[in-house]
């Protein structure tokens, strides 16, 4: 015969690790890397398991938290979706500021009609901005911008009991913030590259003006390329302190707004 006190314990484990997973799970699948198109749904659920399993015996949650019916757990997991969401989302705003450049650079040297998958987001992108979220993400990677996430969702339970979620007037402010900063990032990803680029055609506007003899749109657009390609990659010295320099922001303000959004 089973002991009572140890079923007990396993239901109040199990229940533990299901509202452990309400906030774990949205994190893995929207996060930066693990979030991507890319990755298997197997290995996220696998992740997300795993990480739930180790924050079981780590995380406290008080038990008054704990919703009795259930329509209060419903009200728990959407509050805990959205808390993943958001902090994901704040997350990406980096990663979309390097697509958002990619673009615009791709279409400055007539790439616009060549794209591809990024695997990052599932879109379509130019290769351009492919290229660069790939530098983006190796980046990320290296500097352990994955283990940031890990340890803002450990100590979010210090700051957020499940269901003590709580958006005030900061947080929105925080997220319109962070997506500004995005495109003043995107522009400042794309600034040489686009200012060559710029020059490029107005060296072309002239000469198509002078020397109208020279077939310009054949001429130009082979120029364009090597201009755009020779910048991008003078760029990476200049681009690789710089996304370094974002995700140290990321890694002081994402704790910020998660503790903002315990109230």
């Amino acid at each position: 015969m089973i002991d009572a006190g140890i079923l007990n314990w396993t239901l109040n484990q199990a229940l533990h690790l299901l509202i452990i997973l309400t906030r774990v799970g949205p994190l893995i699948f929207l996060m930066p890397v693990t979030g991507s198109q890319g990755v298997p749904v197997q290995i996220k659920i696998m992740i997300s398991l795993t990480t739930a399993l180790i924050l079981v015996p780590v995380v406290s949650i008080n038990p008054e938290s704990i919703p009795q019916t259930s329509l209060g757990f419903v009200i728990l997991a959407g509050q805990e979706i959205f808390l993943a969401a958001t902090l994901s989302i704040f997350a990406r705003f980096v990663f979309a500021a390097v697509e958002t450049a990619g673009q615009m650079i791709g279409v400055q040297m007539g790439m616009g009609m060549a794209g591809t998958m990024d695997p990052q987001f599932g879109t379509q992108t130019s290769l351009v901005g492919f290229f660069w979220n790939l530098v983006a993400i190796l980046l990320f990677l290296s500097i352990d911008g994955h283990h940031l996430f890990f340890r803002t969702l450990a100590e979010s339970y210090q700051w957020i009991q499940p269901g003590g979620l709580h958006i005030s007037q900061a947080t929105y402010e925080g997220l319109m913030r962070g997506m500004a900063q995005m495109f003043v990032l995107a522009v400042k990803i794309m600034a040489p590259a686009g200012a060559a680029l710029f020059f490029s055609h107005v060296a072309m506007g002239i000469i198509a003006k002078t020397v109208p003899q020279i077939p310009i749109l054949i001429v130009g657009l082979p120029i364009n390329l090597g201009v755009g390609l020779l910048f991008m990659g003078l760029s990476l010295g200049y681009l690789t302190p710089l996304l370094i320099e974002n995700f140290n922001t990321l890694g002081r303000l994402l704790p910020r707004l998660a503790m903002g959004m315990g109230g």
